[in-house]
């Protein structure tokens, strides 16, 4: 049985070590190294999640692999919604938006398509499941 907690933590170290290089994708599903405050403590906390594209970023679903309760990085994005986004190589200050409700059902489509889980897991929960995409920042504006 593999112990998710630890293999995060191992991820993100090699995510982070490689500047991008290594810890991208995990199979056919692209990660980001997403880092956001926490909304108790004010820390600075680094997750890797997996994203799917969206418009000229990406999206993230705060599906909490099938868990009725939403995933402590989207309870922090929603009490500070600035984060530090590195997708690969590439890192950017973004502000964390919930997906409109007219675009949900479009994005779930693409979500699923390429991450089946996810798929299992909306018809698991009864929560809706967010999902979240990052609006760049540009030349560090506030955006807020």
């Amino acid at each position: 049985m593999i112990n998710w907690k630890y293999f995060g933590r191992v991820h993100k170290l090699l995510y982070k070590l490689s500047g991008g290089r290594y810890g991208a994708r995990m199979g056919w599903i692209d990660v980001a190294l997403v880092t956001t405050t926490g909304r108790k403590s004010g820390k600075q906390r680094t997750v890797p999640i997996a994203c799917y594209p969206y418009r000229d970023t990406v999206a993230v679903s705060a599906s909490n692999s099938g868990m009725e309760s939403h995933p402590a990085w989207y309870l922090n994005m929603r009490a500070n919604p600035r984060v530090t986004v590195q997708l690969g190589r590439e890192r950017f200050e973004a502000i964390a938006e919930d997906v409109a409700p007219d675009e949900r059902e479009a994005l779930w489509a693409t979500v699923v398509k390429i991450n089946k889980h996810q798929g299992e897991y909306l018809d698991k929960v009864a929560r809706e499941i967010p999902l979240v995409w990052f609006r760049r920042l540009q030349n560090g504006a506030e955006g807020l």
